[in-house]
C-alpha cells in the first residue's frame, strides 16, 4: 500500500517535470491508485491486534480530491457497509444505485459522498477535522506545485482510478452474476489476464468472490478460492 502511494506520487512528479508525457504518467498512476486501493481494502479487514496505532503506510495515503477524511473514518465507513449491505443505513448505497450511469456519477464522487455521509453520521470531532484540514493543504499545495495541467492531470488520475475502483466494488460485484454465490462465473479469460497484469490475481479473485468476503470478512482474498471449494464440495 505504502509503495503504491509512493509510486502515485511519484507519477505525479515525472509528469509534472515533464520528465515523461503526462497522460503516460498518468496512465501508470491511475494503475498505482486501483493497486493501492486493493491494499488498502485488504489492510482495512487486516487483524491489526498488537501492531503499532501508527503505520507509515496508513499516513501516506493518496489524496483523492479537496475534502476526503482520514483512513480511520474509512474504514469505519467500510466496515459500516459490510454490516449494513443494501439497507437504507449503507453508507456505499447510492453507489449501488441500479442505474449504472447514476452507480458510476456516485462513485466519481466517492470523496465527497463518503465525507458527508461521515460527518451526518458522527458529526466532526476536532481530530477528524484536522485531519481534513491537512488534506485539503495538501491538495493545495500539489494543485500549486502541478499548474493548471497538474491540476488537470492529478484529477484525472484520482477520479478516474478511484471512481472505476469504486464502481467495480460497490456495483459489479454486487449484481447478481456475482453476489449471493457460492461458485460464482469466471471472467473472460482474456479479461481475466489483463486484470492479473495491471491490478492483481488477489484482486481478481476479490472480484469474483466478493460474496464470501462479506460473509468470511477477515480471510484475505487470495484465500477465497480454496473457501469457495470447500463450501461447494468441490
Amino acid at each position: 500500500m505504502l509503495l503504491y502511494a509512493l509510486a502515485f506520487y511519484g507519477c505525479y512528479a515525472v509528469g509534472v517535470a515533464g520528465l515523461v508525457p503526462m497522460w503516460a504518467a498518468g496512465i501508470v498512476g491511475i494503475v498505482m491508485l486501483v493497486r493501492y486501493f486493493n491494499q488498502a481494502h485488504e489492510m482495512i479487514h487486516a487483524d491489526v491486534k498488537g501492531e503499532r496505532a501508527w503505520h507509515p503506510a496508513r499516513a501516506m495515503m493518496i489524496i483523492m480530491g479537496p475534502i476526503y477524511i482520514g483512513y480511520r473514518e474509512l474504514r469505519e465507513s467500510h466496515l459500516l457497509h459490510h454490516r449494513e449491505e443494501g439497507s437504507p443505513r449503507d453508507p456505499d448505497l447510492l453507489m449501488m444505485h441500479e442505474s449504472p450511469a447514476r452507480a458510476a456519477l456516485w462513485c466519481l464522487l466517492q470523496p465527497e459522498l463518503s465525507a458527508v455521509d461521515y460527518i451526518q453520521r458522527f458529526g466532526l470531532p476536532p481530530k477528524l477535522a484536522a485531519r481534513m484540514a491537512v488534506h485539503a493543504a495538501i491538495y493545495a499545495m500539489l494543485m500549486w506545485l502541478g499548474g493548471w495541467w497538474g491540476v488537470l492531470m492529478y484529477n484525472v488520475m484520482t477520479r478516474v482510478g478511484n471512481g472505476v475502483a469504486f464502481f467495480v466494488f460497490a456495483w459489479v460485484v454486487h449484481m447478481p452474476w456475482f453476489w449471493g454465490q457460492v461458485r460464482p462465473p469466471r471472467l473472460p479469460q482474456w479479461l481475466a489476464r489483463i486484470w492479473v497484469v495491471l491490478v492483481s490475481w488477489d484482486n481478481l479473485v476479490g472480484i469474483r468472490f466478493h460474496f464470501l468476503h462479506h460473509v468470511f470478512p477477515h480471510i484475505p482474498d487470495r484465500h477465497l478460492p480454496e473457501v469457495s471449494r470447500r463450501l461447494a464440495f468441490d
